[in-house]
């Protein structure tokens, strides 16, 4: 079954996580992203950070969020726009996996 994004840039067989690399260009650099996700915590979340590192998808970059070190929560900076969606659907972080 295909979500909302279809199977681009995953493994060619049903059901593969296997996410591969992301070759769309988009106007928006993971450094941009990255100042426009700490400008939007610095307004919003006072007293939190993003991590050095935005994560790239088609049409956004995905970050980290962190309080004193620990990780505690998720954002993404749309690819195109600069628009920031905080994810509040994931609830609580509990830990991350290595894989």
């Amino acid at each position: 079954m295909m979500g909302m994004m279809g199977r681009q840039g995953y493994g060619s067989q049903p059901g593969s996580p296997q996410v591969q690399e992301v070759t769309a260009d988009m106007p928006v650099s993971s450094e941009q992203a990255l100042e426009t996700a700490q400008r939007y915590l610095d307004t919003y979340l006072p007293g939190v950070k993003v991590e050095e590192k935005a994560d790239a998808f088609y049409g956004y970059y995905t970050l980290d969020i962190q309080r004193d070190g620990a990780i505690v929560g998720m954002l993404s900076v749309n690819g195109y726009t600069s628009q920031v969606f905080l994810h509040t659907w994931h609830g609580d972080f509990i830990e991350k996996s290595s894989e």
